[in-house]
């Protein structure tokens, strides 16, 4: 097969056939040069129009050119005067060419975009047609505003005014960051710490959660709560604060006795001996994500917070290992009265714990998600309840998978409460906990009354039913609680939930739980007159027919979706 040569001499003026599209715009009389007059035109107009008028308006506009030009764009070689301004200038430079090229020149790897022609059709639907537009994005803007709102869990329409000016000045805050450079950074705050001199250190700590939620707390802003007389600060993300950040804040609140840093990634060996060191008066720390420290540096720390250090919380580290926790119950355990450790990947040798938790007054334990779901059993449970139980007012137990109704019934039932069978626990959460079952909890609130408890979560215990609650309800704990989550237990009745009448409750989930309608959610609005928040994430029996009391506030129903 013999195939023609791409590299055509330009010496002589040989073209071959024309293309059926070039043969086609010479035969409906279409030229580039009235192609680029009609764009040229359209392009003025444009200009002359008013791009902030609304959605509207401009359909009313549209809809009065379209009575000037009511007829369609036409192809015939009396109209190529108006076919010519519909078509940009690097498209009429194309057919130009086009209308030149040979069918030989069809292979070349010139792009030939086609001509835009204007459909004509009925203005009056297009203008209806975009306002139904306008109304579906109006309703769909509304929805987000609402479910912005409602996964703040934010309950009332009218905020305070502390709550607007902290507000304000976070969100002025975070604005000024972006638009401004570190080099000329330190002055405003300087005079913002001046301003804010008489500010509550309530205040400070709704200052401290908006500024996390804007990611706009770092080095800079910290300087905000530089003040001596602070005794008490949770930052709830730090990742933008600074290992020099740290020891600022030791330095110039020198009377802090509760810290709380979370996301604290900067965190370094340096910056944690220095709290230790400037903070004579700490006695809680709480840190999620130190990954930094190493294990000598815990060592230390712990040597030179030994006999004041009273609450310690940690979470989502490798770092910190069994000799970390060894150290740590050495040095503290006798005077330690909260312990929480946290998706530990580095510590499984928990039976250390009971050994050296001797203070009378411990009140605290949380042992949640450990890396090796057998580290945590049944016996290392039960030896801790069996030391420090009597005195617990919180327990957290949450994804401790190996556990079953043994730590419930040789543990909980026998050492939470004292000889007249009371408990003083205000906490019980035991989410994740797949292998407990109806009968231990049932034995556990029929045996313990819990007159003081406020949290109760049974998160995704799948094998509970309405046994289980009911009997918590039956409880005296049905007059304490404030917070009841039921997430997941999918065998639970509408039975269950004719027995829900807790004069406190405010907070309420249960999502994914399948027998959830707008029948059950009247009747637990009826009888829990107190109740706030409700989360029915995944209830899609729930509809907007669903009568809600004035004061509950449905969180993830399908119908308030965007």
């Amino acid at each position: 097969m013999i195939y023609r040569g791409r590299n055509r001499s330009s010496r002589n003026n040989i073209k071959g056939p024309n293309s059926a599209l070039t043969q086609f715009l010479q035969e409906e009389g279409i030229s580039a040069e009235t192609i680029r007059k009609r764009w040229l035109k359209q392009q003025e107009d444009k200009e002359k129009e008013d791009v902030n008028k609304e959605v509207d308006t401009k359909g009313e506009n549209s809809q009065t050119e379209s009575d000037e030009n009511p007829n369609p764009v036409s192809l015939n070689v009396s109209d190529e005067e108006d076919v010519n301004e519909s078509t940009p200038s690097s498209i009429m430079d194309r057919v130009l060419q086009v209308a030149q090229d040979s069918d030989e020149e069809e292979y070349e790897s010139l792009e030939l975009t086609p001509v835009p022609l204007e459909v004509s059709g009925k203005k009056e639907n297009e203008v209806s047609k975009r306002k139904r537009t306008t109304e579906v994005l109006k309703t769909r803007q509304r929805k987000k505003k609402r479910a912005a709102k409602l996964l703040d869990r934010s309950t009332t329409n009218i905020m305070s005014l502390q709550n607007l000016c902290i507000m304000k000045i976070s969100d002025n805050i975070k604005e000024w960051q972006r638009g401004s450079d570190s080099s000329s950074s330190t002055l405003p705050f300087s005079r913002l710490r001046e301003v804010f001199g008489g500010i509550s250190n309530d205040n400070l700590v709704r200052l401290a959660k908006a500024l996390s939620k804007n990611r706009a707390l770092d080095d800079q802003t910290l300087q905000l709560f530089l003040k001596t007389d602070i005794k008490d600060i949770t930052f709830h993300d730090c990742s933008k604060i600074s290992f020099e950040g740290y020891k600022t804040l030791a330095i110039f609140s020198p009377h802090l006795t509760k810290l709380s840093l979370q996301m604290c990634g900067q965190l370094n060996n340096e910056a944690l001996l220095y709290i230790a060191e400037k903070l004579p008066a700490l006695t809680s720390l709480s840190v999620d994500g130190p990954f930094l420290i190493n294990e000598a540096t815990w060592d230390a720390f712990f040597i030179c917070m030994k006999g004041r250090l009273r609450e310690f919380h940690i979470s989502n580290t490798h770092r910190f290992s069994d000799a970390s926790l060894s150290s740590l119950l050495r040095n503290c355990g006798s005077s330690l009265n909260s312990l929480g450790l946290s998706r530990m990947d580095s510590v499984s040798n928990y039976s250390l714990i009971p050994q050296y938790l001797t203070n009378s007054q411990f009140n605290t334990l949380s042992i949640q998600y450990p890396f090796n779901e057998e580290d945590v059993t049944d016996e290392v449970v039960i030896n801790i309840l069996g030391q420090v139980g009597k005195s617990l007012t919180s327990l957290v137990l949450d994804g401790c998978l190996e556990l079953t109704d043994s730590v419930i019934i040789n543990g909980m039932c026998a050492f939470l409460s004292g000889d007249n069978d009371v408990s003083g626990l205000k906490k019980l959460s035991l989410e994740d906990l797949e292998e407990i079952t109806d009968d231990s909890l049932v034995y556990l609130f029929s045996k313990i009354s819990f007159p003081n408890l406020e949290r109760c979560s049974l998160k995704r215990c799948l094998q509970l039913s309405d046994m289980a609650v009911i009997e918590l309800l039956l409880n005296s704990a049905n007059k304490s609680l404030k917070s009841l989550n039921l997430n997941s237990l999918k065998n639970l009745t509408k039975e269950a939930f004719l027995s829900l009448s807790c004069p406190n409750l405010e907070y309420l989930d249960i999502s994914f739980v399948r027998c959830i309608n707008d029948k059950i959610i009247e009747t637990i609005g009826k009888q829990n007159l107190n109740l706030k928040l409700v989360d029915v994430f995944g209830d899609n029996l729930i509809t907007e027919k669903a009568e809600v009391i004035n004061n509950l506030t449905l969180v993830g129903r399908q119908c308030d979706s965007i």
